[in-house]
């Protein structure tokens, strides 16, 4: 479900929701042969590198689909060949309608964002400490439910979890940091949210969305959990071999952080309702797409459900979704109101290279901006410390070949890796290949001067990763993250 590719209910009626966009068929010739042979080149790479059986790929241009094709199969039993229709679980790009459900309630007063999680959900975890906004921001500090020991084992195939289940599982930790003064990835802050949804709705999160986002905007194959049986639905495999059938995980467990299905074609809906303002005003979408400041030089780059960065100099706002036998990607490219889908039946599969072919495809970059790019991936920001250097590369090969000592890092940091988490990174990391460049980007303090994060940008066969490496004041690992870029 996490955004961090490695890491680990109805009210009153839409109003002026107008109909859903005509979304057209794939027609071949739309892309060339050309434009068409870098996309096919990186997923047969990204298919090969990480075991996955199954993907589809969908590009569109204002509304309009250019090129959709699946690849391989979707249920080796047949077998059953991945096309351009085929449902997978979309895991955390199911934030982006739980962030859109939240601002629904607070267009019609009937929640603030500003306003205390306690006056909405009184009972939920640290609930006086923080807002809304820091919910929706990931700027709580509450634990991340899904890397606490037991989810895999206990809790991510339960049917009869419900969502107090769940927070009742981080319920006796501390928080990580002040709300706030820091952006980390956690599934729980959209538990939290889902709560709030159904408190204030009185309906189920799930009728919520149908009723209030898929059903208007004729997001025709959305649901949440699972579609009905006979649908054209993908079936999850293990990383690396893609032997193994795995058995998904529950949209009880997952809930509002990560429990919707979707074809690709409900995406490029969603993109232009959404971004075309058909659901909420551009205000909000603006808000709901730009990342906050935080105190003291803090960076983050998510805003409410959704991701901001560049490509080629072009904005991107995205989303991933990572569960036990998916992964996806729904990014979109404003300035050219150009989307791009990646879905996969395996959380081993990396995207980055697909979207960034995809986007090319239609926007050519410039030689200046292939230049920068290179020059990004082989010169060094200034302050570089090449013991820091050193030890950082070493421990990013202790990830990909998964052989983490914890033992090196600090109580917090142990608390939040479990060895499923250890696993899976690690089988993210392989699938990328060994490092080709390894180059310093950076350094900034953690908050309260608790040491130093390192931020180096690693390049790959098959994709390029931000990895930051964060050291407390002691000199133990008070932090490590692998986040791919464009």
């Amino acid at each position: 479900m996490q955004r961090r590719r490695f890491i680990a209910s109805s009210a009153a009626a839409l109003g002026a929701a107008s109909a859903p966009a005509r979304i057209r068929a794939a027609a071949p010739a739309l892309l060339s042969a050309a434009q068409r042979a870098p996309i096919e080149d990186a997923v047969g790479k990204a298919m090969a590198a990480s075991g996955t059986r199954g993907v589809s790929v969908t590009v569109a241009r204002a509304g309009e689909v250019v090129y959709a094709k699946g690849f391989g199969v979707r249920d080796v039993q047949g077998p059953l060949p991945v096309d351009p229709a085929t449902i997978f679980a979309i895991g955390s790009i199911t934030k982006q309608f739980t962030a859109a459900a939240i601002m629904l309630l607070a267009r019609e007063h009937r929640l603030s964002l500003d306003e205390k999680a306690a006056a909405y959900v009184p009972l939920a975890p640290h609930a006086t400490e923080y807002t809304v906004r820091q919910l929706l921001q990931q700027t709580t500090g509450l634990a991340n439910y899904t890397s606490v020991p037991g989810f895999l084992t206990s809790v991510a195939e339960s049917r009869t979890i419900t969502p107090e289940g769940i927070l009742a599982l981080i319920a006796r930790a501390p928080l990580g940091f002040t709300p706030g003064t820091r952006f980390e990835y956690s599934n729980t802050n959209y538990v939290v949210l889902g709560t709030i949804i159904e408190a204030l709705a009185r309906v189920p999160y799930g009728r919520f969305v149908h009723e209030r986002i898929a059903q208007p905007l004729g997001l025709t194959h959305l649901t949440f959990g699972p579609p009905p049986a006979g649908s054209d639905l993908a079936r999850g495999y293990e990383p690396q071999t893609g032997a193994t059938a795995v058995t998904p995980w529950t949209p009880q467990a997952t809930y509002a952080a990560g429990g919707i299905y979707a074809a690709p074609a409900d995406l490029v809906r969603w993109d232009e309702a959404f971004f075309g303002g058909r659901l909420l005003d551009a205000a909000t979408v603006r808000a709901m797409t730009t990342p906050p400041q935080l105190p003291g030089g803090a960076h983050t780059d998510y805003a409410m459900g959704w991701v901001r960065q560049e490509l080629d100099g072009h904005p991107t706002i995205w989303h991933n979704g990572g569960v036990i036998g998916a992964h996806t990607r729904n990014s979109y490219f404003p300035e050219q109101r150009i989307e791009v889908l990646v879905f996969a039946n395996s959380a081993g599969f990396d995207e980055t290279r697909v979207i960034r072919e995809a986007f090319r495809a239609l926007v050519p970059p410039t030689e200046a901006q292939l230049a920068a790019e290179r020059a990004r991936e082989t010169q060094p920001a200034p302050g570089e410390d090449s013991a820091i250097t050193t030890a950082a590369r070493a421990e990013y090969e202790r990830w990909r070949a998964g052989k983490v000592d914890l033992s090196r890092y600090n109580a917090t940091a142990r608390a939040a890796f479990t060895d499923a988490t250890v696993q899976q990174v690690a089988a993210g990391l392989s699938a990328l290949g060994a490092p080709t460049a390894f180059v310093f980007g950076g350094k900034q303090s953690l908050p309260g001067n608790a040491g130093t994060a390192y931020i180096y940008r690693v390049s790959t066969p098959n994709g390029a990763v931000q990895y930051v490496y964060a050291l407390d004041a002691e000199g133990k690992i008070a932090a490590i993250s692998f986040r791919p870029e464009p």
